[in-house]
């Protein structure tokens, strides 16, 4: 369960019997003519964040195309283009609206979650925005790291973070804590790092930061808990 990101909604109803073919085609354009195109506001804090994460994944800012529905260029497009993107790709009616290599991503949340699993690096290595090699595992490690610090800080305020995997007995043992002590799902950031390109350098970094290496890494709030028994104090939980 990811931590979601706010965005903010855009006061229009979606009518997706009419689409405006100029601003079709011109979103088409943006889609296919970019290695990122981004639909957001200029004063939008989330939108900010959404190409912060871009960068990191190695995207240059030449490559990344934004449309600011507040600017004077959009003046005459915006409501067809964002009710254009809705109808055809997002559903969404919020910005950010992330598109990266052809394909719509969605809005922070999951260009946040894209970068933290290694993919939208991944991405940027393969579309020559990243071009060495070395400079592709920096950005990997780099990516892991923001994963597991970024969480810790986000479980400030008596909140947890965890890194899982799904067959892990210690990381059902972890979840079971949590639920005989009442801890509410939404109080829990979770995610499963089975299938993420960052999970050994994950691993590795815990090895640093726990002298563990093995899942789960388990964070409340604000700090690493460095092993079981840490999360059984903090939660309160029974220990069998």
């Amino acid at each position: 369960i990811a931590s979601p990101l706010s965005a903010p909604m855009l006061g229009w109803e979606p009518d997706c019997a009419t689409i405006d073919p100029v601003a079709a085609a011109h979103v088409e354009a943006r889609i296919t003519g970019s290695k990122v195109y981004v639909i957001g506001l200029s004063y939008c804090p989330w939108c900010k964040l959404a190409q912060d994460y871009i960068a990191r994944m190695g995207f240059k800012d030449g490559e990344v195309v934004v449309d600011d529905l507040d600017s004077e260029e959009m003046k005459d497009l915006k409501m067809g283009l964002i009710n254009y993107a809705y109808c055809q790709y997002s559903q969404l009616k919020s910005v950010p609206q992330v598109f990266i290599n052809e394909k719509f991503v969605g809005g922070s949340t999951e260009t946040r979650h894209m970068y933290y699993t290694g993919e939208g690096v991944n991405i940027a290595y393969k579309l020559g925005s990243i071009q060495r090699f070395k400079k592709y595992l920096q950005t990997i490690r780099q990516a892991a790291e923001d994963l597991v610090d970024e969480g810790t800080e986000r479980s400030a305020g008596g909140k947890y973070f965890m890194l899982s995997k799904t067959r892990c007995p210690h990381c059902w043992a972890a979840k079971d804590c949590l639920k005989a002590a009442g801890v509410p799902e939404s109080d829990i950031e979770l995610y499963e790092i089975n299938d993420f390109l960052t999970h050994d350098d994950i691993k590795d970094y815990k090895q640093d930061l726990t002298m563990s290496p093995f899942t789960p890494y388990l964070a409340y709030n604000g700090a690493t808990l460095m092993n079981h028994s840490a999360l059984v104090k903090a939660a309160q939980c029974p220990e069998h």
